[in-house]
């Protein structure tokens, strides 16, 4: 927060920055998708489902193991 007493220092504003893109290689978007849908995230388990079948069903037998 700017300080009132210090005029010289509302007169500075830093400089206009663009967003950085990242780009997720498919390994990294699918264990993303994969960590989603094991938090509960129900859009992001049916397009696991969709996609990645077979995660499901490794999802499912893991949640069912006694922790």
């Amino acid at each position: 927060m700017a300080n009132p007493n210090n005029p010289k220092e509302d007169s500075r504003r830093k400089p206009y920055e663009r967003p950085t893109v990242t780009q997720l290689t498919p390994e990294e978007a699918k264990l993303k998708l994969i960590d989603h849908a094991s938090r509960g995230d129900e859009q992001a388990r049916e397009m696991l489902v969709m996609t990645f079948p077979e995660e499901v069903e490794k999802l499912s037998k893991n949640k069912k193991k006694p922790a």
